[in-house]
């Protein structure tokens, strides 16, 4: 299989195509997350604004890269018992890869839906307004 034989080029001998699916499905993952994030957020209410930290999809991408670093730690302490220069520039690309998946996706996703989005955010803030106005206001 070619995906295999890529990985034993960055010297991955064992258990390579576990390595392949772990990495793609992570890849795939987040710039799948990222596309649904915006379309969910365009079918719901309005939009409050919240920290970056606070966002769920940021929480999952996060996850998602903790896990992938596990398993990249598992895989060379105790399968490898070692690692090599082309194996961190693997892992190191995979790492840096999966969030700007998930911020692609969420970028394609944004522009198909970016007046719907922006009405909501505009219904958000003007909600967070009256809020503030009621509770000075009492």
């Amino acid at each position: 299989m070619g995906l295999e034989k890529f990985l034993m080029s960055f010297g991955f001998t064992k258990d390579s195509l576990i390595v392949a699916i772990i990495c793609v499905v992570v890849l795939l993952g987040n710039f799948t997350g990222g596309l649904l994030s915006n379309i969910l957020l365009a079918q719901g209410g309005s939009i409050a604004e919240r920290k970056l930290t606070e966002k769920t999809s940021f929480r999952l991408a996060l996850v998602s890269e903790l896990m992938l670093l596990l398993y990249a730690v598992y895989y060379h302490a105790a399968l490898m018992r070692g690692i090599n220069t082309a194996q961190v520039i693997y892992w190191g690309f995979t790492l840096l890869a999966a969030p700007l998946l998930a911020a692609l996706g969420a970028q394609l996703s944004y522009i198909a839906f970016a007046k719907k989005i922006d009405k909501l955010k505009a219904a958000g803030r003007e909600k967070a307004r009256a809020e503030r106005a009621a509770k000075n206001g009492k």
